[in-house]
């Protein structure tokens, strides 16, 4: 992946996600840190693409990425993390495998159907996994980091 490929689907994808979260009525302060999570994420989900060939480990990991930089955004703006969580998340979406799964459903193509419809649930369920899984744990450590260990216990 090239800097000027990796640029222009930052721009391209924030922009996707800024305009997602005008349309959900996010608060405008949301808005750009909304925007340059989802713009990441989606760079970080088409390089591992690229790298490795797999869509299902891609999302996972640009889910992590997205989870836990929305715990983050969510403490520094002072906003639900769902909030961040919800736009950030809107580039990884697997639109075109659902169009895809469709199409094939409606052009009587069950074998190619049926391939596309489980990569796509792959996808969504490696998505929300790793949502639950990095806001869980995000959570965990912005908590440990606030706290003070009184008596060298951690957590």
């Amino acid at each position: 992946m090239t800097f000027t490929k990796a640029l222009f689907d930052l721009i391209v994808a924030g922009i996707a996600t800024a305009g997602f979260g005008l349309l959900f009525r996010a608060e405008t302060k949301s808005l750009a840190p909304g925007a340059l999570i989802g713009g990441i994420g989606y760079v970080l989900y088409d390089a591992l693409v690229l790298a490795f060939g797999s869509t299902a480990v891609a999302a996972f990991a640009a889910g992590v990425l997205v989870g836990a930089a929305s715990e983050a955004a969510a403490r520094a703006f002072k906003s639900p993390t769902i909030v961040f969580a919800t736009m950030g998340i809107i580039p990884l979406v697997p639109g075109y495998g659902l169009y895809r799964t469709m199409e094939y459903v409606v052009g009587a193509d069950y074998t190619r159907a049926l391939a596309s419809g489980m990569e796509t649930l792959l996808v969504a369920g490696a998505i929300a996994m790793s949502l639950g899984f990095s806001t869980v744990i995000a959570r965990r450590l912005l908590r440990m980091a606030r706290r003070k260990p009184m008596d060298g216990r951690l957590g």
